[in-house]
C-alpha cells in the first residue's frame, strides 16, 4: 500500500508546553491507514496527485434522489425568513447531499457567462399578507450583472486582480454522506489547477491535501471548520439570514440546474436581497485554509416547493461571485 505523505520534509520539533504531543498524530494517520484497508475508500482518495473523481463525472448520490412530494414544513413561503430557515434545518437533518459551486474572483468574465446577458427579474410581490406569486414561465437562473468594473476589467480598460487574497476563480463540488468513508468532502480546483482537497473522515476529524500532502488539521482553525465538514452545506442560508436587511420574496418559477450531468428543474421561490457573505480560501504560502468576509453581495436564491433550497447565486461590489446548485438530498 502507497505511503501516505508525510506534511513536512523535515522532522518534527520537540513539543513545547502546550502543544499536542506529536505521537497523536502519528497514532491517528495509522489509524487512517488501518480504515482504508479495512474499508476501500481508496489510498489515491488521500494521496497528492491523486483526485477523488472527475469533476464532470454525475458522481451524485444517484440512490438518494431529490425529495418530492409534500412541503417539509408549514412555513409560509411569503415568510422569507422562516422559509429560507426551513432549507437550512431540511439541509442539516439531511443524511446524505450533494452541491456544486463556482467561484468568479472578480478580475475577468469568465468564458461562457450570462453576466452580460442578464434577464428581467419575474414580474411578482415582494411577499406580504394576502399576496399571491405567481408561476413563471421556464427559464434559466441568471447571473447577477457585474457592479463596481467588471465591465472595465472585461473590456481590458482595468488591470485584472483578485478582490480579495488566498480567493481564486475555480469550481468545486461537496458530498456529504453518513455512511460514507470520508463521511464529508470538498473538492475545489482553481482555473490556474491549484487542487484542494478538504475531509471531514468522522468523529470531528478534519484533514485537508493540497500541495503539501496530507494534514491533519488539530485543532482546526475557523475557516478548517467552514470548508471541511457537513456544516457548508447551509453556510450561506445562515449568513442570509443572519446578514440580510432585504431578503424578499419575488415569485414562483421554474430554475434549471445546468451541471454537467447533474441536469434538472424544479419549481421554486425566488428570494433576492444584500448579505455578507464568508468564503474559503486556501493560502498557498502557509498551506492553510482562509476565510474571508465579503460585504454587501447582491443574491438571488431559490427554494423549491418542499423547502430544499436548488440555486443561489451572488455578486459583490468588484465583480466578485459565487454560483451554488444543490443537486440531491437523502
Amino acid at each position: 500500500m502507497p505511503s501516505i505523505p508525510r506534511t513536512s520534509d523535515s522532522e518534527d520539533p520537540p513539543p513545547e508546553g502546550g502543544e499536542r504531543p506529536n505521537w497523536l498524530v502519528s497514532v491517528l494517520v495509522v489509524v487512517v491507514c488501518l480504515a482504508v484497508i479495512a474499508s476501500g475508500w481508496g489510498v489515491a482518495r488521500l494521496t497528492l496527485g491523486h483526485p477523488l473523481r472527475p469533476l464532470e463525472v454525475a458522481d451524485g448520490p444517484e440512490s438518494r434522489p431529490p425529495r418530492t412530494g409534500a412541503p417539509s414544513s408549514e412555513a409560509d413561503p411569503e415568510d422569507a425568513e422562516s422559509y429560507v430557515a426551513v432549507a437550512a434545518g431540511l439541509v442539516e437533518d439531511s443524511a446524505a447531499f450533494h452541491i456544486t459551486f463556482t467561484v468568479d474572483d472578480g478580475s475577468a468574465v469568465p468564458e461562457g457567462s450570462q453576466a452580460s446577458e442578464g434577464r428581467e427579474r419575474p414580474d411578482g410581490p415582494e411577499g406580504g399578507e394576502g399576496s399571491e406569486a405567481p408561476v413563471q414561465e421556464r427559464r434559466a437562473p441568471r447571473v447577477l450583472p457585474a457592479s463596481g468594473g467588471s465591465a472595465e476589467r472585461a473590456a481590458g480598460a482595468v488591470p485584472a486582480a483578485p478582490a480579495y487574497p488566498n480567493v481564486a476563480s475555480g469550481r468545486g463540488r461537496v458530498m456529504y454522506d453518513a455512511t460514507a468513508e470520508p463521511e464529508f468532502d470538498h473538492f475545489f480546483t482553481t482555473t490556474e489547477g491549484q487542487s484542494v482537497y478538504r475531509y471531514d473522515v468522522g468523529d470531528g476529524q478534519l484533514m485537508m491535501t493540497a500541495d503539501r500532502g496530507l494534514k491533519l488539521l488539530d485543532p482546526p482553525s475557523e475557516a478548517d471548520g467552514y470548508l471541511c465538514s457537513r456544516g457548508f452545506g447551509s453556510a450561506k442560508l445562515h449568513e442570509i439570514l443572519e446578514t440580510s436587511p432585504d431578503l424578499a420574496l419575488v415569485g414562483l418559477e421554474e430554475v434549471d440546474l445546468r451541471w454537467p450531468g447533474q441536469r434538472s428543474t424544479h419549481s421554486a421561490y425566488l428570494y433576492t436581497g444584500t448579505f455578507s457573505a464568508k468564503v474559503g480560501g486556501y493560502d498557498k504560502d502557509g498551506g492553510v485554509n482562509t476565510l474571508t468576509l465579503v460585504p454587501n453581495a447582491e443574491f438571488e436564491l431559490w427554494i423549491d416547493e418542499q423547502g430544499y433550497p436548488r440555486r443561489l447565486d451572488y455578486r459583490a461590489p468588484g465583480g466578485f461571485a459565487e454560483s451554488y446548485e444543490y443537486h440531491s438530498f437523502s
